[in-house]
């Protein structure tokens, strides 16, 4: 039976941490077989969460299946007390859903709600996608847990870099401080890369960013980025956060070194290539592992593994800028170009 789309808003407001939307969207089905998804993160999301969902829809297609979509928004709201209290009004929104499976995407719904469930008798199967972290930090393998893993193409990324501009030697590795780049750093640190690692940044606010960028300028060849999405910047007596257009468009500016990213909007950010994993594809592993188990397959039938096929992006304006050329043997095979 084919998934009948209506929009249904679900929203909930914790009147102690602000009023902050929790629940947004339910996709509904006929039937009783019922599939809690769990964001870590904010709906709107582009190139992550977006595509995530994407991948799920996807794999869900011609099924009798009732889907329902939750987002903690742990990303722009990212204090642990939020986090805890999320995880705590998801919980809640589990125990009146009654899911035969649940679907979390990303390291905090794994923290601060799948392990908070896993145990508890009648739990539902987990199936969990996005997760940067070794499984052992969240306790699993457990018999109603399994899922898919995001490992960043760090490797393939600096390959795809040296293709470009052969002649470089040592890069410097810069992103935002979370969690998610506490994993890129130590996951980073155990490969045997092309390149020389001159150090790993991970910036709190923009002006850590500027000095940082002005410090390496002349001793590295080129800056690896990651996350972007947690610094900071006082204005008007308040912080706000700092977009990663800006963040990369500064680094271009000041560091005028070739660049490599290692997430989803690598190319359109600004930075120069990068090969990131596809969002899309580990949302489409786990529904498909999620359908599969509404119609009968265990959890434990599935391996842990990540994702294959990442997605090349290439930004042919930053090229331009550079000065450096991309043979048509490297644009023909990109996934995304910005020109």
């Amino acid at each position: 039976m084919i998934l009948r789309f209506k929009s249904l808003f679900i929203r909930v407001f914790a009147s102690c941490l602000g009023g902050a939307v929790l629940f947004s969207g339910s996709v509904l089905a006929s039937g009783n077989n019922r599939v809690l998804v769990v964001h870590s993160y904010h709906k709107t999301q582009k190139g992550h969460v977006v595509e995530m969902d994407q991948g799920i829809a996807e794999a869900f297609t011609g099924a009798n299946a009732d889907l329902r979509y939750v987002y903690m928004d742990t990303k722009l709201r990212n204090d642990d007390a939020w986090k805890r209290e999320a995880g705590r009004l998801v919980t809640g929104e589990m125990e009146r859903f009654l899911p035969r499976v649940v679907i979390a995407m990303d390291d905090n719904a794994q923290a601060y709600f799948v392990t908070m469930n896993m145990h508890r008798e009648n739990a539902p199967a987990f199936v969990f996608g996005g997760v940067n972290a070794g499984i052992a930090a969240y306790g699993y393998p457990q018999p109603n847990v399994t899922g898919v893993l995001e490992r960043p193409n760090i490797r393939e990324s600096l390959e795809l870099l040296l293709k470009i501009k052969p002649d470089v030697k040592s890069v410097l590795m810069i992103s935002d401080k979370s969690r998610t780049t506490d994993l890129f750093v130590a996951y980073c640190k155990t490969l045997d890369l092309p390149v020389r690692i001159a150090g790993y940044v991970q910036a709190r606010t923009l002006g850590d960013w500027e000095k940082t960028i002005k410090a390496y300028r002349g001793k590295v060849d080129g800056f690896g980025v990651y996350v972007l999405r947690t610094v900071r910047e006082k204005a008007a007596g308040k912080s706000r956060s700092v977009s990663e257009t800006r963040l990369v468009e500064i680094l271009n500016q000041k560091g005028r070194l070739p660049t490599v990213g290692f997430f989803d909007t690598t190319a359109e950010s600004g930075l120069l290539c990068g090969i990131s994993v596809s969002m899309k594809a580990q949302g489409l592993a786990a529904g498909q592992m999620a359908r599969s188990i509404l119609e009968g397959k265990s959890p434990e039938d599935f391996p842990i593994e990540p994702t294959r096929r990442g997605r090349i992006q290439l930004n042919l304006k930053t090229a331009e800028q550079l000065g450096l050329t991309m043979d048509w043997s490297i644009i023909s095979k990109a996934d995304v170009v910005v020109r």
